[in-house]
């Protein structure tokens, strides 16, 4: 177990130096400030608040990032791997496929973190400059609202990987992985709306089971992002959800991407090397 460990570490780092060295957190850092600075010079015509666009720009502009982060950076890390037949060489041993699928997450999920720590830095920094500019429009800045926006957004990235992870597992290519990863989270998006939109028109009309059971199958399947989506509590006066309630969700989150890299772990296992 502690060799395992030791050899899920040793990846890891290998592909956290390697993002590093390939300046990818850099590019996504310069490209989140010049779109916060951006914004500064709008702040004009907004008429009112100001806090909540505010917040809830910094935190899509750290959304994006991440997006670009997993859908472009992390697929491409994968499939190079592929590509350049470094997995040939991991699989060979001393490293189990297990451990690599564990071992390419863990370097990810570093980078991943690092990114939104320093992206939350900036953020908090930016909206106490932007507090202190317009202080009628932007009366409350609420810090453990802004700290759970981020660990929920940090969430939603993790299990994003995990996913890619598997499809990356069952797909060859990047381009495909890239199209199917994209899918998995427009339908992940789009059926919190469908199920609204459907239960609207159940009460309007007759009831309809055996859709509103498939809905509920497939939010099994797609995870409900919006549980883990707490940004517009950063500059209101509404009250946290019950801790119960938190821990359930993020618990949820914990589970889905443990579920996601066990069946990556599988697929890897079973996955044909010629």
């Amino acid at each position: 177990m502690t060799d395992a460990l030791k050899r899920i570490s040793a990846l890891a780092r290998l592909v956290l130096l390697d993002g590093l060295r390939r300046h990818a957190l850099m590019g996504l850092i310069v490209l989140s400030m010049a779109a916060q600075a951006g914004a500064l010079l709008f702040l004009d015509f907004i008429p009112r608040d100001i806090g909540r666009a505010s917040s809830d720009f910094i935190l899509s502009m750290a959304w994006l990032s991440g997006f670009i982060f997993l859908f472009f950076h992390g697929v491409q890390v994968i499939a190079l791997d592929e590509e350049r037949k470094v997995i040939y060489s991991l699989l060979a041993r001393p490293i189990s496929r297990g451990e690599y699928v564990l071992g390419i997450f863990s370097g990810l999920a570093g980078l991943l973190l690092l990114l939104n720590l320093l992206l939350c830095g900036l953020g908090f920094g930016a909206l106490l400059i932007i507090k202190q500019m317009t202080p009628a429009y932007f009366s409350q800045f609420n810090t453990l609202p802004y700290l759970l926006s981020w660990l929920g957004l940090f969430s939603m990235e993790l299990m994003l990987l995990s996913v890619i992870l598997l499809f990356s597992g069952l797909v060859r290519g990047s381009f495909p992985v890239l199209l199917i990863s994209l899918s998995f989270y427009a339908i992940c998006s789009g059926l919190p709306v469908v199920r609204e939109a459907i239960g609207l028109q159940v009460l309007q009309t007759e009831p309809q089971p055996r859709l509103e059971a498939a809905l509920r199958w497939l939010t099994s399947v797609f995870p409900d992002f919006d549980r883990l989506d707490f940004k517009n509590m950063i500059a209101s006066s509404a009250l946290l959800p019950d801790l119960s309630l938190l821990l359930i969700n993020f618990g949820l989150t914990i589970s889905y991407v443990g579920l996601f890299l066990w069946l990556a772990c599988l697929v890897y296992q079973r996955k044909d090397l010629q």
